[in-house]
């Protein structure tokens, strides 16, 4: 499977969304923005964890809620600051909003007929 990468919208509320393009990472728990992008979506961080990252390292992250439209799909998400090559759309987004990674297509796919729920 190669990179997959999709566009959505993205802010601190459903009615100030702006353009990202994110690449999926679905080996990424958290969705992370580099913190410029983080900073001029005016999205809040206060909270903050520990993560390991892909070379095994344990670092601090600040943590926070955005909104995410993406495709025909809504709904709010965690989105943490961490200086990254682009923004890197994780595994919780993606359940979130009830979407997998067709590895075929390489497209995000429907894992369910709906997207966040409270069952």
């Amino acid at each position: 499977m190669g990179f997959v990468r999709v566009r959505g919208l993205l802010g601190v509320n459903e009615d100030e969304l702006r353009e990202v393009e994110f690449l999926v990472d679905t080996g990424s728990f958290y969705t992370f923005l580099p913190p410029a992008v983080a900073a001029a979506l005016s999205i809040a961080l206060p909270v903050t964890s520990r993560v390991i990252t892909a070379d095994d390292r344990t670092i601090e992250v600040p943590l926070g809620v955005a909104y995410l439209r993406l495709q025909d799909r809504e709904g709010g998400i965690i989105v943490g600051a961490l200086e990254v090559a682009m923004p890197l759309l994780g595994a919780s987004a993606l359940e979130a909003l009830g979407f997998t990674v067709g590895p075929m297509s390489e497209t995000l796919e429907h894992s369910r007929p709906f997207g966040p729920a409270a069952l």
